[in-house]
């Protein structure tokens, strides 16, 4: 069985929607005890997508509290005492209204490690605007191409950059044996994905070649109107391709591909064959070349399947978090 690195740790999660919860799923998978704490006032609000809400929440235990009443704080402090975690994601200074300001937090258990997820963070010029991801997104500089199907800044700026940074905060509370305060800005995780972009930008760079200026690093139409992606960004790929297709003449030193002709010309080859065709060549040759897949045919993938980074809840297929630690 895979090990748990975090068993017989608790966490308290006071937050909604889908940073916080991702985050303590996270943390869940690795074998934390999560007791998710709704305000019976405002319960959260993902309930309204049931499905997503039991996604994020499976396998953690939901307690209700009234936030505002006297009962209600002292529920949360009597939780804190011996919880591991907390993790909040309301906005900078709710907290400390409720009486349980991160500082005041530290003074009941000073071994707690506080997580505060946040649009813009703790301190800051936006401290206080409201946002959501495509905000959080805009602000980094990663919303200049088309609408995303996931939410990154949720997901990832607040969620696995919370959960790495609660880690990093409990290995150093083994050293130390001290807790301590995490202030998680989504748009400052966001611009730190935005590494290459920004680094570009001031090396006068003005596109990069990842984002579809190359004819071998595109999505592309396929004759049954599905789509693949070519990633051959290495000659040792692109070049066996060129030669497959009866195209040797683009396998000369630099881009050539980056011209618009050749993108054209590409395109009205891949919509020669169906996605199916594209796909079984793919996986004969290496050539960096995948079919885009639809949520539900994910499902279906051998990748999904034989990885089993899955468990079923209530009829329903749910991912995990993708760790083997043996």
């Amino acid at each position: 069985m895979p090990a748990k690195p975090l068993k017989g740790l608790t966490v308290v999660d006071l937050s909604r929607l889908i940073p916080g919860p991702f985050c303590s799923l996270i943390l869940s998978d690795l074998g934390a005890r999560v007791i998710k704490v709704e305000d019976t006032r405002r319960p959260d609000y993902l309930r309204e997508i049931l499905p997503l809400f039991d996604a994020l929440n499976r396998q953690k235990k939901i307690i209700t509290v009234d936030f505002k009443s006297k009962e209600g704080g002292d529920t949360l402090k009597s939780l804190v005492k011996k919880a591991d975690v907390l993790i909040e994601s309301f906005r900078p200074g709710v907290l400390a209204k409720m009486g349980l300001s991160p500082a005041g937090l530290l003074k009941i258990n000073r071994k707690l490690v506080v997580a505060s997820i946040t649009g813009f963070g703790q301190k800051g010029p936006n401290r206080n605007r409201a946002g959501h991801d495509l905000n959080y997104l805009s602000m980094a500089g990663l919303l200049n191409a088309e609408m995303p199907p996931v939410q990154y800044a949720d997901l990832v700026g607040g969620g696995l950059f919370a959960a790495l940074s609660i880690v990093s905060a409990l290995v150093r509370r083994g050293k130390q044996g001290k807790g301590g305060l995490i202030d998680i800005s989504m748009t400052d995780s966001m611009i730190f994905l935005n590494l290459a972009g920004l680094m570009m930008a001031q090396s006068g760079v003005k596109e990069n070649i990842l984002s579809g200026i190359l004819a071998r690093y595109r999505i592309y139409e396929t004759s049954d109107q599905k789509r693949v992606v070519l990633a051959a960004l290495e000659d040792k790929f692109w070049n066996p391709f060129c030669d497959f297709i009866g195209k040797p003449e683009w396998k000369t030193q630099g881009y050539p591909d980056a011209a618009p002709g050749v993108h054209e010309q590409l395109a009205a080859i891949f919509k020669s064959g169906t996605r199916d065709e594209w796909t079984a060549l793919g996986e004969r040759n290496d050539f960096c070349l995948t079919p885009v897949l639809s949520p539900g045919e994910v499902l279906e993938s051998a990748q999904f399947k034989e990885r089993k980074n899955f468990v079923r809840k209530g009829g329903m297929i749910l991912p995990k978090m993708p760790i083997k630690l043996e």
